[in-house]
C-alpha cells in the first residue's frame, strides 16, 4: 500500500490513498503450470470525484474431483469471467468514496466476491486486486 502525505501537523502526517501493488514475490508465487490465469482492468470513478484503474488476478482451480492434471478455461468462459469481473468490480468501487473503496480492499473483499459469483461459469482460486 502506498501513501502519500498531504498535511503534516506538529508530529502527526495526514495520509491520502496512492497506490496498491502486489509484491513480485507473491504474484511469482501465485503463477502455476497448467492453470489459467485469467487478468482483467477497468477505470471507476468514485463517489468522490477520483478515478481509479484496478487490476484483478485470478487463476482456475481443479475440481475435487478431477481426474485430468490440467484446468484449462476455455476462451469463451474466460471472457465471461473477466465480464464479471469489470460488472462487480464497478459496482464495488463506483458507488464508495476512495476512503471506503480502500477499506474494501485490504481484506480482499472484492476477490472473494468474485471468486464467489463466477463459481458458476468456472471454479476460480487466488482472486487478488492485483494492482490499484
Amino acid at each position: 500500500v502506498r501513501l502519500c502525505i498531504e498535511e503534516v501537523q506538529g508530529r502527526n502526517c495526514l495520509t491520502d490513498f496512492h497506490g496498491l501493488t502486489l509484491t513480485r514475490d507473491k504474484l511469482n508465487s501465485l503463477v502455476r503450470k497448467w492453470h489459467t490465469m485469467i487478468e482483467a482492468h477497468v477505470d471507476v470513478k468514485t463517489t468522490d470525484g477520483y478515478v481509479v484503474r484496478l487490476f484483478v488476478i485470478a487463476f482456475t482451480k481443479r475440481r475435487q474431483d478431477q481426474v485430468k492434471t490440467n484446468c484449462y478455461a476455455q476462451t469463451a468462459q474466460i471472457r465471461k469471467i473477466r465480464k464479471k469481473m469489470v460488472e462487480i468490480m464497478t459496482k464495488e468501487a463506483g458507488t464508495v468514496q476512495l476512503r471506503d473503496l480502500v477499506k474494501k480492499l485490504i481484506p480482499e473483499s472484492i476477490g472473494k466476491e468474485i471468486e464467489k459469483q463466477t463459481q458458476s461459469i468456472f471454479p476460480l482460486k487466488d482472486v487478488l486486486i492485483r494492482k490499484v
